[in-house]
């Protein structure tokens, strides 16, 4: 996939990863000091988010993110510091692995922005790759692709279908 950054077309590094695909699992050290190993199966939905810049966690994307962050593990991913005080649980300035496994990665210290949702099951069901780094995320299409991922009931036999009732 390509980006563009300076008006300069690049390449992205490694994988192209496909929604329906299952999501790698990538080990983060979060600005707390843990490392986490994100992006498999989980308790709950999974979003990643990798920002270029600290302006690029937009008002309309914070509104979203506060809405859901009860309901859903939600980690940032940013090539530079955050001028806003997101949970350092769950933010991460060292990207480079990440990056990487989820096909976003510019070079070392800049990632394109990205957004992925990924369900219990590990599998990545929205994915969002900008095709620059002055685009913005779309919060209402955010909002309802997140919503939709919360709210998805796993669909499968019944009791009653498999006895034949």
């Amino acid at each position: 996939m390509e980006v563009l950054v300076n008006d300069e077309v690049v390449e992205l590094k490694n994988r192209d990863r496909k929604v329906g695909s299952e999501a790698p699992a990538a080990r983060v050290e979060m600005l707390s000091g843990e490392t986490k190993v994100i992006g498999m199966m989980a308790d709950r939905v999974q979003v990643m988010i990798t920002l270029a810049n600290c302006d690029d966690l937009t008002d309309g994307l914070l509104k979203v993110i506060k809405k859901h962050s009860p309901k859903v593990y939600i980690y940032i991913m940013a090539s530079t510091e955050l001028d806003t005080k997101y949970d350092a649980g769950m933010t991460s300035l060292n990207i480079k692995d990440f990056t990487l496994k989820y096909g976003v990665n510019i070079n070392d210290d800049l990632c394109v922005k990205s957004i992925f949702i990924i369900d219990k099951d590990g599998v990545i069901v929205y994915k969002n790759v900008l095709p620059d780094l002055l685009s913005e995320f779309d919060p209402e299409e955010f909002d309802q692709k997140l919503s939709e991922a919360i709210n998805f009931k796993k669909k499968g036999h019944t009791h009653e279908n498999w006895m034949g009732v």
